[in-house]
C-alpha cells in the first residue's frame, strides 16, 4: 500500500479560499495558500494571527489526505436519528405535505409524525427544529391563508376602500 503525497502546488488555494463558506477551512485553505507562494511557518502565523502549530498541522494533514483534509471530520457524540441517505427524501416529503394542505401550515409535531411514522426516527418537538436548522430548511413561513379565503373578495374590497 502506497501512502498518498500531496504538492502545495496541486491547487490554487488562494482561489478556493474565496468561495469557501465554511470558515475554518477557508482559514485552513489560506494557510495551504500561504505555504503554497513560499512563506515560512511563523511568518503565516503572525500574517494570520494564528499559532505557529495550527499552520504547521494544517500543512501535515494537507500533504496526508489532501484537499479533503481542510474539513472537519465527524466527531464522537450522538449521531443523527434520520439517516443521511434520507434526508433529501424527508425534505421532499415535508415540502409535499405542506402544498398538500388547504390552509395553515405543518407546525413542528405534524413534523415529528411524518419522522417517527415514515422513518421511524423519534424526535422531541424541539429536536425536530433542530434537525430542520441541521438539513438546511428554514421555518419561517408566510402568513398562512384560511382555507375558504375567497382572492376575488378581498382584491375588491381593496378597491373600494
Amino acid at each position: 500500500m502506497t501512502i498518498p503525497t500531496y504538492i502545495l502546488k496541486d491547487h490554487g488555494f488562494g482561489k478556493l479560499s474565496k468561495t469557501e463558506s465554511n470558515p475554518r477551512a477557508r482559514q485552513r485553505l489560506l494557510i495551504l495558500y500561504q505555504y503554497s507562494i513560499g512563506k515560512a511557518t511563523n511568518d503565516i502565523a503572525k500574517d494570520l494571527y494564528i499559532h505557529p502549530e495550527t499552520a504547521r498541522r494544517t500543512k501535515k494533514s494537507y500533504l496526508q489526505r489532501g484537499l479533503d483534509s481542510i474539513y472537519d471530520r465527524p466527531h464522537r457524540g450522538r449521531h443523527s436519528k434520520l439517516a443521511e441517505s434520507d434526508i433529501d427524501a424527508f425534505k421532499a416529503m415535508i415540502v409535499s405535505e405542506q402544498e398538500k394542505r388547504a390552509g395553515g401550515r405543518l407546525t413542528g409535531q405534524d413534523i415529528q409524525q411524518i419522522a417517527k411514522e415514515h422513518y421511524n426516527a423519534h424526535y422531541t418537538v424541539n429536536g425536530i427544529y433542530e434537525m430542520l436548522k441541521r438539513i438546511g430548511m428554514s421555518w419561517i413561513s408566510a402568513r398562512s391563508q384560511h382555507p375558504k379565503a375567497d382572492e376575488e373578495v378581498q382584491e375588491t374590497f381593496k378597491k373600494t376602500l
